[in-house]
């Protein structure tokens, strides 16, 4: 296994990121999250009234739905996974008797799949205002296995996840405001890592946490700016 990245990047380096909040007109909420050449789009609908009112709660309830051309990119673990980060970040119980939908389009995959899917997901619900308790970041690591390299990569595009099948690739998620905190962790591989791998992981996923929460607070300042500008142009 080579040491060196197939883009040129340090192994603890993010790939460019790009958000487009309001990419949608009929969506309460929605963006456009690029890393790399991973694009996912997503929207908001809600908090809304269920349509079955019969399955109506105290507290607000949370669906995700993914959307993708290839069938095999996403299963139902990804769903799940999803679905139990978003609920517990949102203050579902200011919401009750409501639905919250959350749908997200892969426009095109090219590694860190569910962190780019998370990512969109809490873009989009920041631009529908729906409350938040914490923001969650995800953090994707490829882990090599123990016939390759004891190294850690950040955020490998989708040719560096495919190259070893003892490879393992590993989505932290964390509390922003808590780094050290893992909220989730979602593992893709045969071979399965250690508990030594695993700490090692966090510890990339300390360090590139901030990152997101940054990146999320420009992207709306910048939609700020634009829709200021645009109200008060004569």
């Amino acid at each position: 296994m080579s040491t060196k990245r197939r883009d040129g990047r340090s192994h603890g380096a993010l790939r460019q990121l790009t958000c487009e909040l309001s990419s949608l007109q009929r969506a309460d909420g929605s963006a456009l999250w690029k890393c790399g050449s991973t694009h996912v789009l997503g929207a908001v609908y809600g908090p809304i009234a269920p349509l079955n009112m019969a399955k109506e709660q105290e507290e607000s309830i949370v669906t995700v739905l993914i959307k993708s051309g290839k069938s095999e990119e996403v299963t139902d673990e990804h769903k799940t996974f999803l679905t139990k980060i978003l609920t517990n970040c949102i203050d579902v119980a200011k919401y009750p008797r409501t639905v919250v939908q959350v749908v997200l389009q892969i426009i095109q995959s090219d590694g860190s799949l569910v962190s780019c899917l998370l990512h969109a997901a809490v873009a989009a619900l920041m631009d529908a205002g729906v409350e938040l308790l914490y923001l969650p970041v995800a953090t994707t690591c490829l882990v090599f296995g123990s016939n390759s390299s004891n190294s850690i990569w950040l955020d490998p595009m989708a040719a560096e996840e495919e190259e070893d099948n003892d490879n393992a690739i590993v989505t932290l998620v964390n509390n922003s405001r808590q780094p050290n905190k893992v909220l989730g962790s979602h593992t893709i591989g045969t071979s399965g890592i250690s508990l030594n791998q695993f700490l090692a992981c966090q510890q990339v996923a300390t360090k590139a946490c901030p990152a997101i929460p940054a990146f999320w607070r420009l992207a709306i300042e910048q939609k700020v700016q634009r829709e200021s500008q645009t109200l008060w142009a004569n």
